[in-house]
């Protein structure tokens, strides 16, 4: 396979510019989006994008308050390097069935299985069948990532190799242990209010700033916080009681030795310098419970490391492409 990534192809010159006439167009022309019945009944949306002559598949999985949208740029550059690409939009988020609709700024899960097995229910009867032939990589950011590592840990043989860019294999809980966060927390569980916004959260804010952002492109960070500003379905932005507890208890099983030990998977996993989001030291001790995992740390980034400058968002994309071509 050849590598293609020799500049990034979306530079921060003019960026709103070239992703309105050059990215969504070539998008719009080479897929679209659907929606496939999950496990439980309930509709998860996706977007699709295709290649002539690809060389494998890409599933994407977003993090938390994310959305398929936000990865535009990122499905544009692996159809770039020739992958065909599948991003789900994981429940509680975008179009996705939520458990509370009427408040699309509060991700709420009663379990963070579902994740998982939408995930799978998305390889098993969208990916694949419409990728025959093709070896299918995964791509899975933050909380897409503990998603990513939960799916590894149970379904070994799906993916040869996957890409975890800043996982959730530990959450930050604002300098509090798990233990103490938990007993704040379950007594909103214990009277019903599970669902709810979290009392540290204040919904979506359109005056967030650059600065107290997780990028470190502000091209890149103006332009998808414009678009969620109007739009209302991508103000996903707040944790509920449940969502919380869920997170807390998933990565235990994420630095379980003994579930580890049943990954297969060659994992490339990217970590930036600076992570406000999640726990870097718990990735430093996930990557040496797995049999074939390498680290590679990017300086002058932050958790969002695909929203970076040019010269750092080369370097990460360079490496992702050798890894999953190599």
């Amino acid at each position: 396979m050849a590598y293609r990534i020799t500049a990034v192809p979306v530079s921060e010159d003019n960026y709103a510019e070239k992703m309105d006439t050059v990215v969504m167009p070539y998008l719009e022309a080479h897929g679209g989006d659907g929606y496939f019945e999950s496990f439980d009944g309930n509709k998860i949306h996706y977007e699709h994008y295709s290649v002539e002559s690809p060389e494998g598949v890409i599933v994407l999985v977003h993090g938390f308050t994310e959305s398929v949208v936000k990865f535009r740029e990122m499905s544009y550059n692996f159809l770039m390097m020739g992958f065909n690409v599948f991003a789900i939009e994981n429940r509680g988020h975008g179009l996705s069935y939520r458990i509370n609709p009427d408040d699309p700024e509060t991700v709420t899960i009663h379990s963070f299985d579902d994740y998982v097995k939408d995930l799978d229910c998305f390889i098993k009867t969208v990916v694949l069948p419409a990728s025959e032939g093709l070896t299918p990589y995964l791509y899975a950011h933050s909380m897409g990532g503990a998603i990513g590592v939960q799916y590894l840990q149970t379904h070994a043989d799906v993916f040869p190799k996957a890409v975890l860019t800043a996982p959730m294999i530990m959450p930050q809980t604002a300098g509090l242990p798990s233990f103490a966060v938990k007993a704040l927390i379950n007594p909103f569980i214990w009277t019903g209010k599970g669902d709810k916004m979290a009392f540290i959260y204040h919904g979506f804010n359109p005056d967030y700033s650059f600065e107290n952002s997780n990028d470190t492109s502000r091209v890149r960070f103006d332009y998808y916080h414009k678009i969620r500003c109007a739009t209302r379905h991508l103000q996903t932005s707040c944790a509920s009681y449940n969502w919380v507890s869920e997170a807390i208890k998933v990565s235990k099983r994420n630095l379980d030795p003994a579930r580890c030990a049943k990954i297969k998977t060659e994992i490339l996993l990217c970590q930036p310098e600076v992570d406000k989001s999640v726990v870097s030291s718990a990735e430093d001790d996930f990557i040496k419970l797995v049999k074939n995992g390498r680290l590679v740390k990017f300086p002058a980034s932050k958790h969002e490391i695909y929203a970076s400058g040019d010269e750092t968002l080369l370097s990460y994309l360079t490496e992702i492409e050798k890894f999953l071509k190599g």
